[in-house]
């Protein structure tokens, strides 16, 4: 049966983690469409929708912020 580390450190990903960091950063969210950790407004607040405060579109992502630096790779 497989447990959560099993699911977490799949080869094709990019770098397999064998220990984790437990202060991984303060919840951030990332824009696709600007390339960048940005601040972000939520317009319905029963909807999980984030809009980019820059850009004022939704193609954003939420994350810690070293998980979101790692798997977009911002330096």
């Amino acid at each position: 049966m497989s447990n959560f580390w099993d699911l977490i450190n799949i080869d094709e990903y990019w770098d397999k983690r064998e220990q984790f960091n437990e202060d991984r950063g303060d919840i951030s969210f990332y824009c696709k469409d600007c390339k960048e950790i940005v601040e972000t407004t939520r317009p319905k607040e029963k909807k999980y929708t984030f809009v980019c405060q820059k850009c004022e579109w939704t193609n954003t992502v939420i994350g810690t912020l070293e998980g979101l630096k790692s798997n977009y790779r911002i330096k």
